[in-house]
């Protein structure tokens, strides 16, 4: 209905200005009158050919320089429009339809810089990219993307405009065209501060479960290619004639579970969860490279749970699924975590990453650090808001055993994290 209206209205528009300039040549005679006539005559041929003229058989492609990106990045985007029917166009404007999850930008670490404003964040994208292709059949549009923002996007309509030289009779069509973008969260190394080790013998937890160590010699064993030359035993080579190696006892494994915090809370800041999910997924990282004795857990609208598998499958499921999370859920997180506790396996090293923090979860970590072999706890909060009660409340935590990282301006604006384990 709303096409035909359009069309019409096309029409009468041309038909009036025809007969504006008949009238004028009929009535005021003479050769000017009928030059500017027969002169406008072949725009009006024109209008009256790009009012019959369809752009529905347009074929229009949208086309990523990667579909996999992370925050922060810039990614080139080519349009690529086909004609079948070659009709003289004099110009025609492309329009991105960004959805509303690309309405932000993501400028690495200078974004943490003022946490108290995450409004500033708040970018109002609009691509709009002019062409004059007249008889060319395919018409190619190149833009850039920057400082993408962590999440799955996905770009599904673009407009196109066209029109004749005065602007009397304008055209657009909107093409449905669904493309996919995940751009993962911005990744940074994550130093550890006073890792502790585990041996047989030993009761602290360790984080370099994959290594040996040197001092602890269980045997030897013959050479085999990959070995260290200082772990080369002179004195049995020289007994047995054969290069022999020391062969180290394996530190203990020991199970790690990851649980960050997506419940949104009332007194939620943006950036504070997006530290969360990008320390989250530097940690990760860094934990994957020492153990394999690792899982990652969220708790927020639903339970999403990676078990212990040091595949590489695994870790961009883990990937992705950071890539997509959002704060939501009513059930508060302490609730959800005391569902977890009762079936939390005695012995585990937890590191609980949270946006969030009460009197009531203090109550329930000092609980679950009894169960757990250690309790690392991890709070993205501005400097701002971490007043007197919330320092109480880390002093409660490190008196129950648990250790406590702030993580602020001064952590999220570095180019690594500094975190005690």
């Amino acid at each position: 209905m709303k096409r035909s209206v359009r069309f019409t209205g096309r029409l009468v528009v041309i038909l009036l200005i025809f007969a504006v300039l008949f009238s004028y040549a009929m009535f005021q005679g003479g050769f000017v009158s009928w030059f500017l006539f027969y002169s406008f005559l072949p725009f009006l041929l024109y209008m009256t050919g790009l009012t019959f003229y369809s752009m529905d058989n347009w074929e229009v492609n949208r086309y990523f320089s990667k579909r996999v990106a992370a925050a922060g990045e810039t990614i080139h985007v080519d349009v690529v429009i086909r004609r079948k029917f070659l009709f003289p166009m004099y110009y025609c404007v492309i329009e991105e339809l960004f959805p509303e999850s690309l309405m932000k930008r993501d400028n690495h670490v200078e974004k943490y810089r003022n946490m108290d404003n995450p409004a500033g964040l708040t970018q109002s994208r609009q691509i709009k990219k002019v062409a004059f292709p007249w008889f060319k059949r395919t018409i190619r549009y190149q833009y850039e993307m920057e400082e993408l923002p962590r999440g799955e996007h996905h770009l599904r309509a673009l407009r196109v405009k066209t029109g004749d030289f005065f602007g009397f009779i304008t055209k657009e069509a909107t093409y449905e065209l669904d493309n996919r973008l995940v751009v993962f969260p911005h990744k940074r190394p994550v130093k550890l501060k006073e890792s502790a080790q585990s041996f047989e013998q030993g009761v602290s937890p360790s984080f370099k479960l994959n290594e040996k160590n040197t001092n602890v010699v269980s045997g030897v064993r013959e050479y085999v290619p990959g070995d260290r030359f200082a772990w080369i035993d002179w004195k049995t080579t020289a007994k047995s004639n054969q290069m022999m190696t020391k062969e180290f006892e394996q530190e203990k494994s020991v199970d790690m579970l990851v649980i960050l915090n997506a419940v949104n809370e009332p007194d939620m800041n943006p950036l504070s969860f997006e530290g969360a999910v990008e320390f989250s997924a530097s940690l990760l990282d860094e934990m994957h490279s020492r153990s394999s004795q690792l899982a990652f857990m969220t708790l927020g609208d639903e339970k999403r749970y990676f078990p212990f598998q040091n595949d590489y499958t695994q870790r961009d499921l883990i990937q992705e699924h950071l890539a997509k999370i959002r704060p939501n859920g009513k059930i508060p997180f302490v609730e959800q975590l005391e569902r977890e506790l009762a079936q939390n396996r005695a012995g585990m090293l937890l590191l609980i990453v949270s946006h969030h923090l009460d009197a009531q979860m203090v109550v329930t970590l000092s609980r679950l650090a009894q169960k757990s072999k250690r309790l690392v706890f991890f709070y993205v909060k501005p400097q701002s808001q971490i007043d007197f009660q919330v320092h109480k409340w880390f002093k409660q935590l490190k008196n129950n055993g648990i250790l406590v990282n702030t993580i602020s301006e001064g952590e999220l604006t570095q180019l690594e994290f500094e975190v005690n384990t």
